[in-house]
């Protein structure tokens, strides 16, 4: 009976060892390639340490005092070997998110030193020589592993924040391009009514989307101990559930304006020289034109019109001029709608959109289209009723 106890414990240790001992891949260079590595070894490590856990709780009838020593052994090497592996897919997580490279940073540091922790715990269980030394890091491994889904759980809800956050921030983009495109329809006499209801209703949901996300920051932040970790970390889910609908509802008013948009502006174009322009370099913009007009970058911008409405956000020093005009100077975006538009902008990494009609004169290095044009910078380029 020993004899054969011993062959089973022998297979089961032949058998766990020979499925982990394959040749591990290169790791790749892309930072999407090795998100994907470290979920396919997160999976593998998960399969066999259940693999592991299922033999362990099977043989324990079949010794008095349970499964013996290697048997406890191989399944606690498993688990720290599933532990680590999570630890490396959420840092793979947070490489490929839209987190800034210092949070990055941040959560590859906590991480890595949890990873230390168990990396040290796996070497001693290998060289463990009892059963008693066994249980003993089996329950400093469980406590290290308490810690450490601290540390999982908020990097993980600030890798969900950090995704939502970048669909706002680019959905506010679309609202600036969508009111500049409604008010260039305006301008050229088109009836804008339902437009900006539809509009005024896109930035609502946009708004308690943001309302949301930052309340789910807020929960995850707050994640300091296994006491509080799994209620916030559930409390800031649940907003950014929220923030989702929001979010999904946003997205269906916004494929309603989109439709009337296709609607309206060729018929515009051919009856009041509707058009549009963008443009992306580095050098100097001058514009001069009517309808709306969106320009993001890092320099010098002096802005003016004569009939509408501006706002600018971002920027760092400000002047007021004597005939209505604006020098910005820093980084920024200024959004301008109505008539007589006026604009002068020196610097880098310069986004222009503009719709309804006018001319730019574009200098440096950049490209630059129109609804039927396209090319490079250097020279003037007209859009609506000019082209």
């Amino acid at each position: 009976m020993k004899a054969v106890r011993a062959a089973a414990v022998a297979v089961l240790l032949v058998s766990a060892m020979l499925g982990a001992a394959h040749a591990m891949p290169p790791v790749p260079k892309k930072p999407e390639d090795r998100y994907m590595l470290a979920k396919d070894n997160y999976q593998r490590a998960m399969q066999m340490y259940r693999s592991a856990k299922q033999e362990y709780s099977g043989m324990g009838g079949m010794f008095g005092r349970g499964p013996p020593e290697d048997v406890l052994r191989l399944m606690l090497l498993r688990a720290i070997d599933a532990m680590l592996a999570h630890i490396e897919l959420v840092k793979a997580r947070a490489e490929v998110s839209t987190l800034s490279e210092e949070e990055k940073a941040r959560i590859y540091a906590k991480l890595d030193a949890h990873a230390d922790f168990l990396k040290q715990k796996r070497e001693e269980a290998e060289k463990a020589e009892s059963r008693r030394e066994l249980v003993e890091i089996a329950k400093e491994v469980r406590a290290g592993w308490a810690e450490a889904r601290v540390a999982l759980k908020s990097a993980a809800g600030s890798i969900a924040v950090s995704r939502l956050s970048y669909v706002i921030e680019r959905a506010e983009e679309i609202g600036d391009r969508l009111e500049v495109r409604i008010a260039a329809l305006e301008q050229a006499g088109y009836d804008t009514s339902e437009l900006e209801r539809l509009l005024s209703e896109y930035r609502d949901e946009l708004e308690a989307a943001g309302e949301k996300t930052a309340a789910a920051e807020e929960k995850f932040s707050a994640i300091s101990s296994p006491a509080n970790a799994a209620l916030l970390f559930r409390e800031g889910r649940q907003e950014l559930r929220e923030a989702q609908r929001h979010l999904r509802r946003m997205f269906g008013v916004l494929r309603e304006i989109i439709v009337q948009l296709r609607q309206a502006e060729p018929g515009q174009a051919e009856a009041a020289g509707f058009g549009y322009l963008y443009a992306s370099g580095n050098g100097s913009v001058a514009l001069e034109g009517s309808g709306g007009v969106l320009l993001a970058g890092r320099g010098r911008l002096t802005v003016r019109v004569d009939r509408g409405r501006l706002s600018a956000t971002g920027w760092g020093d400000v002047l007021r001029h004597p005939d209505g005009s604006a020098t910005y100077r820093g980084e920024g975006k200024v959004k301008v709608t109505g008539r007589g538009i006026w604009l002068r902008a020196e610097g880098e990494e310069l986004v222009l959109r503009a719709y309804g009609r006018g001319a730019a004169r574009l200098n440096g290095s950049g490209v630059w289209r129109t609804s039927g044009m396209r090319g490079e910078w250097g020279g003037e380029v007209s859009y609506g009723g000019g082209e």
